[in-house]
């Protein structure tokens, strides 16, 4: 299994227009539609209208239909779908092709775009609640499901069929940078952002054609499966969020994760993987890692809502990527004051001491991490304690070929072994050489540009010599990367007794 390719170019990011879309889905839509109708392709979308009289024109604004869909489902939502719109004579558009359905639902997607594979714009209120009907019912006898669409609302709790008021052909307002921000026009002509948001919302001057509120009312003391009360969200994704919370059983301080069902996909053999899977699987690891005090105690997996949440033990502190770039520690800027070089120095060898015990010992219990990086380790706020979070990714002995290749795609741009996706799999040395990666980042940052350049890793380093760091960082760093973790164990043994003596 390789991790799809989502860019056209392998160095530059360019609009995903630029990658010409399989012909899967036109086909499929040339079978289902009248041969009157036209299919034409704008960006990433797939048009599909019937030929109209010349002074037929599109509405503006209005409530749209969106149908989700997984690249497994799609074909038979279009199935299903097609055909009603065709005998309705309502214009829609599909996602392209299977690779961008995948990456509609991936979990880097923009949350308030997710999800869309098919758009419906009926011409009139009256076509809209018909077709939605028809629709839903449809869907629900295919025994279709598809992931949820945050910026619209389910019709009839359907996971495939969902709604919203929004622009069709609405007009768009210039911004000082030159993009376009889409607008709705009010009764009285103002003009208002067209916002897809990760949450239901209706202009003020429309109501739920369904008898629903215009927007989603926001609980302040939300408690997730009558235990976690929620303090504050930590991060966002397309897969779900992750939240600091109390457990009100014990009163002490969690961290939450979320996934969404069918976000997030990856196909391992003949088994397709989605961020449930993928959460159910960190919690497996926890449970193997159970007792380890650098690793967060897994407390509880359950379903709210019809997602997924694992409640884990809360670790004190900030990744090591803030931590390296606080102004009384950061090194780079100040390479030639002898005094920063003199405080960053023994938190460097603290830290590599740490991380390094750390890893191993995780090795020790049949674990390889993945996707070792700075965000995912922990340091305290006096700067002694560490610890490793986020093992989403982690792999262990009793895995097999295809998990272990689908680890080898997950990773960090810049803290991955050279031509690891390449040779399918992992191994103990690809943790290794992303801690030694971690421990570059606190020299300098520049990780990311060795795709790039594999000779600047050296090159930065060399120079850093040259301005005073110890020729011992840049032999650690080397070790790990070349795997020897003894030999950096013992390197880093020989270090703290030099620095005692």
């Amino acid at each position: 299994m390789r991790a799809p390719q989502f860019f056209w170019h392998p160095y530059f990011f360019e609009p995903l227009a630029t990658r010409p879309p399989t012909q899967e889905y036109r086909d499929h839509l040339a079978q289902l539609l009248p041969d009157t109708w036209l299919i034409s392709r704008h960006d990433v979308w797939l048009y599909a209208a019937p030929e109209k009289a010349p002074d037929t024109t599109q509405r503006q604004q209005g409530f749209k239909i969106h149908l989700s869909a997984v690249p497994q489902t799609a074909s038979a939502v279009l199935d299903v779908a097609v055909p009603i719109c065709a005998e309705r004579q309502v214009d829609f558009k599909v996602a392209g092709d299977p690779v961008i359905v995948q990456i509609l639902n991936s979990k880097r997607q923009s949350r308030g775009g997710s999800g869309k594979f098919m758009t419906i714009y009926p011409p009139d209120d009256d076509t809209f609640r018909d077709l939605i009907e028809r629709l839903h019912q449809a869907t629900r006898t295919a025994k279709l499901a598809g992931p949820r669409i945050l910026s619209d609302r389910p019709y009839k709790g359907s996971s495939i069929v969902h709604y919203r008021y929004g622009g069709f052909a609405s007009p768009r307002r210039v911004n000082l940078d030159g993009t376009h921000t889409p607008c709705l026009v009010s009764p009285s002509g103002e003009y208002e952002p067209d916002d897809r948001r990760p949450y239901f919302r209706l202009p003020g001057w429309i109501e739920d054609p369904f008898g629903g509120s215009g927007e989603i009312d926001v609980d302040s003391s939300l408690t997730l499966n009558g235990r976690y009360s929620i303090q504050s969200a930590v991060s966002f994704s397309n897969a779900g969020g992750v939240y600091a919370g109390t457990d009100t059983t014990t009163g002490t301080p969690v961290i939450l994760k979320e996934a969404r069902p069918c976000t997030h996909q990856w196909s391992i053999g003949d088994t397709t993987w989605d961020a449930v899977d993928l959460l159910r699987r960190e919690h497996a690891v926890l449970r193997r890692l159970a007792g380890l005090p650098f690793v967060p105690a897994a407390v509880e997996l359950f379903e709210d809502s019809g997602h997924t949440f694992l409640a884990e033990q809360r670790l004190p502190g900030q990744d090591l990527r803030g931590y390296w770039a606080r102004n009384e520690i950061i090194l780079a800027p100040y390479i030639r004051r002898p005094q920063r070089l003199a405080r960053w120095l023994p938190q460097f060898r603290h830290v590599a001491e740490r991380l390094v015990a750390m890893v191993l010992t995780v090795h020790e219990r049949g674990v390889l991490i993945g996707d070792l990086s700075p965000a995912n380790v922990l340091i305290d706020d006096a700067g002694r304690r560490l610890g490793l979070i986020d093992f989403e990714s982690a792999i262990t002995a009793d895995d097999g070929p295809e998990m272990r290749g689908f680890a080898a795609a997950w990773r960090t741009p810049g803290f991955a072994a050279p031509g690891r996706e390449q040779r399918g799999g992992l191994g103990p040395h690809d943790d290794l050489y992303a801690a030694a990666m971690v421990l570059y980042h606190a020299v300098v940052p520049v990780n990311p540009l060795f795709a790039l350049d594999p000779e600047a890793m050296r090159r930065f380093l060399d120079r850093f010599v040259e301005l005073g760091v110890p020729e011992q960082v840049r032999r650690l760093i080397l070790l790990l990367s070349d795997g020897e973790a003894q030999a950096a164990r013992t390197l880093l043994r020989e270090w703290r007794d030099e620095v005692a003596t």
